[in-house]
């Protein structure tokens, strides 16, 4: 949901320029999933990645474009709550778990990466602007439910 929102809201407002939200997205998911294979560390409870899944999607909902001081903030706090809760178990062989981050880091950087670029294909049409805006506005709906059924009891 992270991933989907933070793709969604970083593409949504061309020219495209993720060389420093990507270099801060690759960076701070590295740290998180280094953290998250200590024993010092936790995963952040859901309703954090919740939040942050929200806003963003709320932002891409109204179409708002916040200035730089606010996205890369942003895509570095999102980035490290995904890495936090995307670790593995310290139990098998540091091989294992070393190829494990890795992967998992790569793959984490991709869909991001991935999911800004073709969101910023979209504003070219009218009618894929509109559809971008009404995921965003999805995203956020779901992300609100979530937020009722942790707190419901």
């Amino acid at each position: 949901m992270v991933l989907l929102a933070m793709g969604l809201w970083l593409g949504q407002h061309p020219p495209l320029r993720l060389r420093v939200p990507m270099l801060l997205f690759t960076t701070f998911s590295a740290v998180g999933l280094l953290a998250s294979a200590g024993a010092w560390t936790a995963a952040p409870a859901q309703p954090v990645l919740v939040v942050i899944a929200l806003c963003m999607a709320l932002s891409v909902a109204v179409s708002a474009r916040p200035p730089v001081w606010v996205r890369w903030p942003g895509v570095a706090l999102a980035a490290l709550a995904v890495g936090l809760d995307s670790g593995v178990d310290p139990g098998p062989p540091l091989a294992a778990v070393a190829t494990a981050l890795a992967g998992t880091w790569i793959s984490l950087s991709l869909c991001a990466l991935n999911f800004s670029y073709y969101t910023s294909l979209c504003p070219q049409k009218k009618w894929a602007h509109i559809g971008v805006r009404v995921a965003g506005s999805w995203i956020a709906a779901i992300c609100l439910l979530l937020l009722a059924f942790s707190f419901r009891g």
